[in-house]
């Protein structure tokens, strides 16, 4: 099916999203939302080079996406372990990139980003301690992030105009990770997860791609759109979180549901501003009850600690269990 048809399929699946809300009407929904073809992307990777670090096979590896741009990523292996391990696609936030997710320092740390002065204090090395502890993961630099001009905010205006959405780019270049994973023979089961602008990509991903068996958004601006629109600081999120016409065929609550019973975990303190906490007891209320009616209860998991927008060590232990559960 070519890019156009493909993309008109999706249009029309929207419809259907109203009158049978299930897993398959509610992705083609959503691609139809995101302007982008539901099809399984290709994708032509290249090694760039492969090093052994203390007990870790790291691999500088990208891609080409649909539009021409580089996709730059690592994907770190443990030594040793032999056949498919679960993998994990790692999704940095906005001040972030592979590199800051890979150090091999890991916990809260300084980091300076391409054209700052100054450093500022984040979680470092998340990725590579995953792969510490028996994970594939691949941790790849997003659209419009770190060394990839122009910012996303810049391209995301300029793609509306052109019937784009960024997220639809995003996702698709994401999904090409998936790809290059499924490829590989040592590559087992999938997850995602990411902080922040890497948490609700992360999100959408699972959503829009089924060979995502378990996602982990942190601090990723899931709840309610709905709620933020009438509660929330419009200004916080940037042109690529807002997804044109969405409300009007469901909130992340409602896609979420449609979801059920695939295994997702929420951190979303009680005081971040990205996803304030109203919004995310929206989301709970719609999407724990078809958790419920598929008997997977515990594949749904809402924590909301106190606290703000940040990638804390309890995040990482969470996270981590939760795929450790669900993936092995």
């Amino acid at each position: 099916m070519t890019t156009r048809l493909a993309w008109l399929a999706a249009v029309t699946a929207i419809a259907a999203w109203a009158q049978q809300p299930g897993e398959a009407a509610a992705r083609q929904a959503l691609f139809g939302l995101l302007k982008s073809s539901p099809d399984v992307p290709s994708v032509e990777p290249e090694i760039h080079g492969r090093v052994t670090e203390e007990g870790l096979y790291v691999e500088d590896v990208s891609w080409r996406a649909a539009d021409g741009e580089s996709v730059p990523a690592y994907v770190i292996r443990p030594v040793g372990e032999e056949g498919p391990l679960p993998s994990v696609v790692c999704l940095h936030g906005s001040s972030g990139s592979r590199d800051s997710m890979t150090t091999k320092e890991f916990g809260t740390g300084e980091w300076t980003r391409p054209g700052r002065d100054g450093p500022h204090i984040r979680m470092l090395g998340w990725a590579r301690e995953l792969a510490r502890r028996g994970f594939m993961v691949l941790a790849m630099t997003q659209r419009g992030l770190d060394v990839r001009d122009p910012p996303i905010n810049v391209q995301a205006n300029a793609l509306l105009v052109q019937g784009h959405t960024a997220m639809g780019l995003i996702i698709g270049e994401i999904r090409q990770g998936l790809t290059y994973l499924t490829q590989r023979g040592d590559a087992g089961k999938i997850g995602i997860t990411g902080m922040s602008f890497g948490g609700i990509t992360a999100f959408y991903t699972w959503l829009a791609d089924d060979r995502v068996a378990a996602a982990a958004p942190i601090c990723g601006g899931v709840g309610s759109v709905r709620s933020f629109v009438r509660q929330g600081r419009l200004s916080y999120h940037g042109t690529y979180w807002w997804i044109p016409d969405m409300l009007k065929w469901g909130d992340h609550g409602e896609f979420a549901a449609a979801m059920a019973p695939r295994p997702l975990l929420v951190w979303a303190p009680t005081s971040d501003v990205g996803m304030p906490r109203h919004g995310v007891d929206l989301f709970r209320a719609r999407a724990e009850p078809a958790y419920d009616s598929k008997g997977a209860s515990t594949a749904l998991r809402i924590l909301q600690p106190p606290g703000g927008h940040s990638f804390s060590a309890e995040a990482f232990e969470a996270m981590a269990s939760f795929f450790g559960e669900f993936l092995r």
